[in-house]
């Protein structure tokens, strides 16, 4: 499993446990981050 995946991981874990809403903002961040690549890389054909 990559670091990134860990961390991701991690984060969630965190969130769930309380750590409260600047973690979840964050998730909330890399995965409107993630999806944005997706749908660039898939318009390019890729």
């Amino acid at each position: 499993m990559s670091r990134i995946a860990k961390d991701l991981i991690e984060l969630k874990r965190l969130s769930e446990g309380g750590a409260g809403a600047l973690t979840q903002h964050l998730l909330r961040e890399i995965a409107a981050s993630l999806i944005a690549f997706g749908v660039a890389d898939w318009r390019k054909g890729h």
